[in-house]
């Protein structure tokens, strides 16, 4: 779900930068400055979504867990040249 919203505000981002820069220019009427000022808000939100989901891009690295079990254990890796040399045996 979230990397759907990550695609949704990347598409809305530059639709809305499309829409500003083909509707951009000088003028002071009130609906304009409304609608200018709505499309940058528009496009705050959809920069601020795009960090909050931006580490779902990144591809994550499989975590190595490794199990180290102490020479007490039953459940340890047997080797036998390790426990002669350390006197484990």
């Amino acid at each position: 779900m979230k990397i759907f919203a990550l695609i949704l505000s990347i598409v809305v981002f530059f639709g809305a930068g499309y829409f500003l820069i083909t509707d951009f220019r000088f003028s002071l009427e009130l609906n304009y400055l409304i609608y200018m000022s709505l499309l940058v808000i528009l496009m705050l939100i959809c920069i601020v979504n795009i960090l909050f989901n931006y580490p779902f891009l990144i591809i994550k690295r499989k975590k190595i867990t490794s199990i180290i079990y102490n020479s007490y254990s039953s459940k340890r890796i047997l080797n036998k040249e390790f426990d002669q040399q350390y006197g484990m045996l």
